[in-house]
């Protein structure tokens, strides 16, 4: 069995003629018939029915010729997987995030280039707290956007471009404390402190925000905060587009502290390593904010 028999084989069944078949493939009518006949001798049972004048197919033939589609059209993929990658494309390109990120930037980003790029693979691995920089650290993805502050440079040679500010609030709901401006330490310590797990760099501590004597509560990624939030099962910081339907409808309030900042705002930015040449993917993804 060959290609160019299973492409005369759908090409018969789509037109319903061996004229027809043969001139969209620029063959003779002679040279088509002889390879559909090798084609059901090697199989040893009839694939096209000849009994009509319109040819059809038989009820082996019809079972036969679907694969034979499915058949063509990984053949077609391939090949043009192979052009892709011929012209040094990457078959994959891993991207990490960090879920501060607003989601419609990365959205966006990822449509621009499945359009532009079909046949490479986007892997992407959200995460919090700098799980993305410790990834981009580890060289275990290509790219990372995260937030980012200048102290982030001591771990090492990486290159930045901005993407878009950040801001995280200070929330609970509306019941958990009586009024929701200055409350007091010990008022928040009746409460659970609800967080996201830090990350392994050095630069990221709990005590970025830990409110010492607290009961704690940690998970490991922000959704799942939100849902505690929600819950009333405590207090924390969150990304402010995570929670903004919440606080509109009041279900979750803005609260504020004077020992605590009640919301932290920075920059996020997509990140690379210096030692680095991109392929055309991510170089593509690079320059979209360059």
């Amino acid at each position: 069995m060959t290609l160019d028999q299973i492409q005369a084989l759908c090409s018969v069944v789509e037109h319903g003629s061996l004229k027809l078949a043969a001139e969209s493939l620029h063959k003779t009518q002679p040279a088509l018939s002889m390879s559909l006949k090798k084609l059901e001798e090697e199989f040893g049972f009839q694939i096209l029915s000849r009994d009509n004048y319109r040819l059809g197919l038989t009820e082996a033939g019809r079972s036969f010729y679907h694969k034979a589609q499915e058949l063509l059209q990984s053949s077609s993929q391939l090949n043009s997987l192979g052009q892709h990658l011929g012209e040094g494309n990457e078959a994959i390109v891993r991207i990490g995030y960090d879920s501060i990120c607003p989601l419609p930037t990365i959205l966006d980003l990822l449509k621009h280039c499945q359009v532009e790029y079909p046949n490479t693979e986007i892997e992407l691995i959200g995460g919090s707290r700098f799980s993305s920089l410790e990834l981009l650290k580890k060289k275990e993805i290509d790219l990372a956007i995260s937030p980012w502050w200048p102290t982030l440079y001591a771990l090492g040679d990486l290159e930045t471009l901005p993407v878009s500010d950040f801001k995280i609030v200070l929330v609970a709901t509306s019941g958990m404390f009586k009024s929701p401006e200055n409350i007091s330490i010990q008022n928040l310590k009746e409460q659970v402190h609800l967080s996201v797990e830090e990350s392994n760099l050095s630069l990221d501590s709990h005590e970025l925000i830990l409110l010492k004597g607290s009961r704690q509560w940690r998970t490991k990624d922000a959704y799942t905060l939100k849902s505690l939030l929600v819950a009333g099962l405590g207090w924390g910081h969150i990304p402010e587009f995570m929670v903004a339907d919440e606080i509109a409808e009041g279900s979750l309030v803005k609260i504020e502290n004077n020992d605590i900042e009640s919301s932290i705002t920075g920059e996020i930015r997509i990140v690379k390593r210096q030692e680095d040449t991109l392929g055309p993917v991510a170089s593509m993804i690079w320059n979209t904010f360059n």
